[in-house]
């Protein structure tokens, strides 16, 4: 973002938090109030100093500077670091939130496909609300994933047919929408596959269907504490998921053959 004398305004690629025609020779007069207040030359009004920051001096646990971390769990490596993930995450061992093996480790390869979840332009705030009014429901009436061509081929998966998407904490069912959106990308000279999945269905309402958060781990960011659910590694087959027991044994199956223990996932450093 800069100051451009011709045209008397900020900009750029971002956009300043005052007036865009402030000049930066403008310097406030005592006793100014509110816009007028900010000086020219202190465009980011959201810190205390009206400058933009790259280093954090104090205030973030995983400051002062960013770093690249991959998710807690991810099918590349940290293509940045030796770190594979944040030494500063929040982590909770517990059976029913399993970690999965990560990057280079054994058995990451078990999960082998990036999985993403989202909202839906026909869904309202959350599913309690989405799934229970008749015109979205009519809008978006069945829990589905997306995949490439590409997927779909490789795993014979069907459009409108049944997928099966497996992690180490549960097993999910949806209707599989083939679309050239989610394109495979090229990481580290291979390509890797994503599954996108909307997380508004649930058991009740108009609209049912499994639950995308039932795929997902308790895994923290250490400033504000929200769980990453937009990015982990998952499997995915087609047909629909087993039912009782015989879906809990798929999932423990798939734990046995990535080696996941207790102490899968947990480490701080290394």
């Amino acid at each position: 973002m800069w100051w451009d004398d011709r045209e008397q305004r900020w900009t750029g690629e971002d956009v300043p938090d005052f007036v865009a025609t402030t000049s930066p020779a403008y310097r406030p007069p005592e006793g100014s109030k509110g816009a007028d207040a900010l000086s020219g030359i202190d465009p980011f009004i959201m810190q205390s100093d009206g400058k933009g920051w790259l280093y954090v001096p104090a205030g973030l646990i995983d400051g002062p500077l960013p770093a690249h971390y991959e998710p807690q769990e991810s099918p590349v490596e940290n293509p940045m670091y030796s770190q594979q993930r944040s030494p500063v995450r929040q982590v909770y061992s517990h059976e029913q939130n399993r970690y999965q093996p990560s990057g280079k480790e054994p058995g990451a390869d078990v999960y082998p496909f990036v999985l993403t979840t989202y909202r839906l332009t026909e869904h309202f705030t959350a599913g309690g609300m989405s799934r229970w009014t008749p015109y979205l429901s009519e809008l978006q009436p069945e829990f589905f994933c997306e995949v490439s061509p590409e997927l779909a081929a490789e795993r014979g998966l069907e459009h409108t047919g049944w997928a099966t998407i497996i992690t180490a904490r549960s097993a999910i069912e949806a209707r599989v929408l083939v679309t050239e959106r989610m394109a495979p990308l090229t990481v580290t000279g291979r390509a890797l596959h994503q599954i996108g999945i909307p997380f508004h269905w649930g058991p009740n309402g108009l609209s049912t269907g499994d639950s995308a958060n039932d795929l997902t781990a308790i895994a923290l960011d250490p400033n504000v504490h929200i769980q990453e659910v937009k990015a982990l590694a998952a499997d995915i087959l087609p047909g629909r998921r087993p039912r009782g027991p015989e879906r809990l044994e798929l999932v423990a199956e798939y734990r046995r053959r990535a080696g996941i223990t207790a102490h899968t996932g947990m480490e701080v450093r290394g």
